[in-house]
């Protein structure tokens, strides 16, 4: 048997052994690869089964993941960044988990290699007494790290060990874009439903308003006034008078984790707390009924600066209200307060370090974790809080949240952030005819080989109307504690000390060629490619990133899309206008501002989402809220685009507003050209589908400050009725 080589930053030498037919291990450990042992799809290979027991030798990636508890850890075959939102691994690939006999050592962060020997042992799955659901866990495991190696020389050495892994290609075919619809024609019979008497503002090229529209097999097949429209009525067709109510076409959102606010619905709702001690009732209400020890879950959708206080409530409060629970309280997808429960499951005690890009906040006088977490710290306690739902209850939980939408007027999303497992519970749905909101999907990726795992799972698939498999979604920085800047942040005292700080920058392995190789593939498949930036420093990359794979490919057509543009660049804006790359916006600030202005300083926070540049600039734009990170209300980030109010009664570069006009068009026309939808969805014209909302004001004329009010009273997919509410 050859020696493992596990730290070499040679890319000729191979880190792993001859795969020698899979023979038992010798009593030293036999070394083997984890996807040895156990498939992507976290079947147990015969190989695990046969060493059941023996002593193995794995090298890999520790994998801050929520499907692990304090006692254990992933094991990756494959180096991958955990989601910002939820904090865990899409994607994984093959993976196992590991029982150290001693506590990793922190900081374990994305990209870490480590080396690990231990006993392979076989553990049930599935019911009592099966024989066949089982998965490999190694026990008794030491792990090693390269802690001699520099962060450069780190990199080098994993960019080295993915070039020396075997390669795991799928064939990539270009994915051709929906045929342009044929012109539609009215033709024969009768409308299914007339809506008469209504001032509807069609969002055509001519931002034109009708009073009538008739519908037939779920597309608008007149538009106009009542009296022509009204000649398309049969004995059977359903008549809605509008009464002078305004109707618009169904809200798009384009950047909306359509999932988790799934995974949101059951979390204490702190939206509408003003102080901590309402946060503590809330959490105290969920403890009466929760029992001891089980975890506690916050929603994320809320902000500390809505509170009295202005700051995330401590350990000590939290242990006040549920002091015999778990607690775990995210804001946002980049920051969390856990109690001291929680803080001794995620393993941080006084001496644990802060990991690189991420901060376990103190106390300030004494040292002590005050309970909040930013950025890759939050990492900490996401792997150890509560697993994900079975698959019924999610399923039923994101059938909620479409209903949630629907209930705002929204009738479709991107949803930014999916892997097999979330695809496969909207492909359930849509098997179903559960969906209510038509959703186009994008899979997470963070390298070369993700990217080809990603494109292979999309083809895999089958798009329609209501659920579409669109594109790859890469993720550079973080979000406004972890942007990457061009120059330092703030200091912010108990929070952010390091005066060098410039957040994160995650790319992958191989750095920027390895991002601009992954680019290269989505564009040879055909593919839509969304990248997240905050940062002036990301947003550069990724643009840069993007001319880079045009020079190869022309990606105008691919609709690529530069996603969250907080502090673009003017050069970078140029860029961007000149191979055709997209962008969308989301209100962030209405909770956010408050950071932005604590770390990033007035000036970098007032301009940042700088809309009315980039519309100016010639780029299209599309609108978003970003929820659960941001409340869903599209009426709430159209508010904030046209006014750049926040919720703490501020505004925030009003130099970048935008008209109600312009907003009502970022959410309905914008973003289905950015969908590659544009010619069936949108705006009310004969052709495109019956997919409408039914307003309690007109945001076009309102009082801009108004426009946050608005209600939806009827929304509409398809020419079915999906909410009612006063209609």
């Amino acid at each position: 048997m050859h020696p493992m080589t596990v730290f070499s930053t040679n890319a000729s030498e191979r880190l792993h052994p001859d795969r020698s037919a899979g023979r038992p291990g010798d009593d030293d450990g036999q070394a083997v690869e984890i996807d040895d042992l156990v498939c992507p799809n976290a079947a147990t290979m015969p190989l695990a089964r046969q060493l059941d027991g023996r002593a193995v030798r794995l090298s890999g990636f520790v994998a801050p993941s929520l499907i692990t508890d304090p006692a254990r850890f992933l094991l990756t075959a494959r180096s991958l960044a955990p989601c910002q939102l939820c904090g865990n691994i899409h994607g994984v690939e093959s993976g196992l988990l590991v029982e150290p006999v001693a506590p990793v050592p922190t900081p374990t962060m994305m990209h870490e290699a480590v080396a690990v020997s231990g006993r392979l042992r076989l553990e049930p799955t599935g019911a009592a007494g099966s024989g066949e659901n089982v998965a490999p866990v190694l026990v008794d495991a030491v792990v090693q790290q390269p802690e001699a190696l520099a962060s450069d020389d780190a990199r080098a050495w994993l960019h080295a060990y993915l070039e020396a892994r075997p390669p795991h290609r799928h064939p990539v075919h270009r994915h051709a874009r929906s045929p342009r619809r044929t012109q539609f024609y009215v033709g024969a019979g009768a409308a299914d439903m007339i809506l008469l008497n209504g001032k509807i503002r069609t969002v055509d090229a001519a931002f034109a308003t009708a009073e009538a529209v008739a519908i037939r097999d779920g597309r608008f097949i007149a538009v106009g006034d009542s009296e022509s429209v009204g000649l398309h009525a049969g004995p059977d067709t359903e008549i809605l008078d509008l009464g002078g109510r305004t109707a618009i076409p169904g809200l798009i959102d384009s950047h909306i984790h359509q999932f988790y606010v799934g995974l949101n619905v059951p979390t204490v709702q702190l939206l509408d707390a003003r102080s901590i001690a309402d946060v503590q009732a809330k959490i105290a209400d969920r403890a009466e009924t929760t029992p001891a020890g089980e975890w506690i879950v916050g929603t994320s959708g809320w902000h500390e600066s809505l509170l009295a206080e202005g700051r995330m409530p401590t350990r000590w409060e939290l242990d006040e209200a549920a002091p015999h629970n778990p607690v775990i309280i995210p804001r946002g997808g980049h920051v969390v307060t856990v109690n001291s429960i929680a803080l001794e499951r995620a393993g941080i005690g006084p001496d644990t370090p802060d990991p690189v890009g991420g901060v376990i906040v103190r106390d300030p006088h004494t040292g002590e974790a005050t309970g909040v977490l930013l950025e890759t710290a939050a990492y900490f306690a996401r792997r150890v809080a509560p697993l994900l739902p079975d698959k019924d209850e999610t399923a039923d939980l994101l059938k909620a949240a479409m209903q949630e939408l629907n209930s705002y007027g929204i009738v479709s999303v991107i949803d930014p952030v999916v892997d097999e497992n979330s695809m496969a519970v909207y492909r359930r749905l849509r098997d179903d005819g559960a969906i209510t909101v038509r959703t186009d999907l994008l899979y997470k990726a963070a390298d070369r080989a993700h990217t080809e795992r990603g494109i292979a799972a999309i083809q895999a698939e089958t798009s329609d109307d209501m659920l579409r498999f669109a594109g790859i979604k890469f993720m550079l920085d973080g979000g406004v504690e972890g942007a990457r800047l061009r120059e330092p942040y703030r200091i912010v005292p108990g929070e952010q000390p390091d005066p060098e700080y410039r957040g994160l920058l995650m790319t992958p392995p191989g750095g920027e060629d390895e991002f601009v190789e992954a680019l290269g593939l989505v564009a040879e498949a055909g593919l839509q490619a969304q990248t997240h930036g905050v940062g002036d420093e990301a947003i550069d990359v990724i643009v840069r990133a993007y001319a880079r794979a045009d020079r190869e490919m022309p990606i105008a057509d691919l609709r690529w899309t530069l996603m969250h543009a907080f502090l673009p660049s003017d050069d970078a804006i140029r860029t961007m206008a000149g191979i055709g790359v997209l962008a969308t916006v989301q209100d962030h600030p209405v909770l956010l501002g408050h950071n932005q202005r604590r770390w990033w300083g007035n000036e970098r926070a007032d301009g940042a989402i700088p809309i009315r540049s980039l519309i100016d600039g010639g780029l299209l734009v599309g609108g978003g809220t970003d929820g659960p990170v941001v409340p869903v209300d599209p009426f709430l980030s159209m508010w904030w685009m046209v006014t750049r109010q926040t919720l703490l009664g501020y505004a925030m570069g009003p130099d970048q507003a935008i008209s109600a006009r312009e907003a009502l068009e970022l959410y309905t026309i914008n973003n289905a050209r950015i969908m590659g939808v544009e010619e069936d969805r949108g705006s009310i014209e004969p052709g495109k589908f019956a997919d409408l909302t039914i307003l309690s004001q007109d945001i076009v004329e309102v009082d801009p400050d108004d426009i946050r009010h608005t209600r939806a009273l009827l929304t509409m997919v398809g020419g079915k009725v999906v909410y009612r509410d006063g209609m």
